[in-house]
């Protein structure tokens, strides 16, 4: 269905609360976005498997002439301009059981030989709207309006993780899928897990942060929450829920402080309507955390008309990143852009410590672009796909 937009004035540039940088103070791109020959889904949530190849899982699409799916796993080796990717599953045996709670996957994690993928959902509960159903193909869901199913859609509403799923054979077969009634692994709050990047096989965490995965999410949904959370396990117990643990403040005082409440987290960072799904990952080189997320200009929200969000929404992206010396913070500003990509709908950017260079100052940003409900002016290519730009952290003087 198509539709002419009527857009009211951007909004005007904002203040960002955090401190700039002293260490960095801004970011330059070194060449233009590159997308991956062949390669036609978004997301990419990465990992560094300790075979030296980059493990991404992703969603909605489709690769290389392969079948559509909502999920896949791909793996990924050398260094862009010069890496390869190849698709490696798509998880046979997680289903969608209900359009109400449509089912993705996330946060992608290698620990030794084992990978872990989050199998999560989106919350398209929309009370008082007409049945919408999945089709067989298990694609999306399907609203009698047109404007509903938009509206739902642009929100995504972050609906719990389902299970963390286990290879034991880089991605060739899956333990702990979640079927129809399993419960939830983490809330709704803790709903998109990213787990913090180190190196290969999760080496190189540094002692001071003990022996843990540690892993951050927003909340709300997927590209407009409001706060960045951060939980920890002891790396070799990923699949014990009892064992994972909520950051609930004490940065300030230099002491950290955990929870087994998922209902007592407190967040990290907050920047209201503007936390997209979060990613970070430990710069060696700078030994700095990087925290990296995008958002809509435009915060979505349930209390929008939605004309107004038919209108308004997927028309501007920004682009964060955040450096600080801990998972925890505190948080230093490096990079903002309120026009990231220009009229390409830029979204899930994400540092890949593989792809960065030994000081730390050169690297390859890994995004997703151009889910939107809108053409592109004609000759545009979509960024619907692998996407990849090359970047230098400018030193602070």
């Amino acid at each position: 269905m198509s539709y002419t937009r009527h857009m009211v004035a951007p909004p005007p540039p904002r203040r960002i609360a955090y401190p700039p940088s002293t260490l960095l103070h801004g970011l330059e791109w070194l060449a233009p976005a590159s997308k991956y020959p062949g390669s036609g889904t978004d997301m990419h949530w990465w990992t560094w498997g300790d075979d030296d190849a980059l493990y991404v899982v992703d969603d909605d699409g489709a690769n290389f002439g392969l079948p559509w799916n909502f999920g896949h796993l791909l793996r990924v080796t050398g260094i862009p301009p010069h890496h390869e990717v190849v698709e490696v599953s798509r998880f046979p045996g997680l289903k969608r059981h209900e359009p109400a709670k449509l089912r993705y996957v996330c946060g992608a994690l290698a620990v030794d030989s084992r990978l872990y993928v989050c199998a999560y959902d989106y919350n398209f509960d929309d009370p008082g709207s007409p049945t919408h159903t999945i089709s067989d193909e298990q694609r999306d869901v399907a609203l009698a309006s047109p404007l509903d199913w938009r509206f739902i859609n642009m929100i995504s509403a972050n609906g719990g993780v389902a299970a963390i799923m286990a290879s034991d054979d880089y991605g060739q077969s899956w333990q702990h899928v979640p079927e129809r009634d399993t419960p939830y692994f983490f809330g709704p709050r803790f709903g998109a897990p990213a787990f913090v990047g180190f190196g290969p096989g999760y080496s190189g965490v540094p002692e001071r942060f003990g022996a843990y995965v540690y892993a951050i999410s927003n909340d709300e949904n997927w590209e407009n929450g409001n706060h960045v959370f951060l939980a920890r396990v002891p790396r070799q117990r990923v699949l014990e829920r009892h064992a994972w643990e909520f950051y609930i403040g004490g940065r300030d005082a230099g002491n950290p402080q955990w929870s087994a409440d998922e209902g007592a987290m407190r967040p990290i960072l907050s920047d209201p309507g503007h936390v997209g799904h979060p990613t970070m990952t430990y710069n060696a080189g700078l030994d700095r955390f990087l925290l990296t997320f995008g958002s809509d200009v435009t915060p979505h929200s349930y209390g929008m008309p939605r004309e107004f969000a038919r209108d308004n929404w997927h028309s501007q992206r920004e682009l964060h990143i955040y450096e600080g010396p801990s998972p925890w913070g505190p948080w230093y500003l490096v990079h903002y852009d309120p026009h990231w990509e220009g009229i390409h709908l830029a979204y899930l950017p994400q540092l890949p410590s593989k792809w960065l260079s030994s000081n730390g100052l050169e690297g390859t940003l890994l995004f997703s672009g151009d889910y939107r409900f809108t053409p592109l002016p004609e000759g545009e290519q979509s960024f619907y796909g692998f996407m990849t730009r090359s970047f230098r952290l400018l030193p602070a003087t």
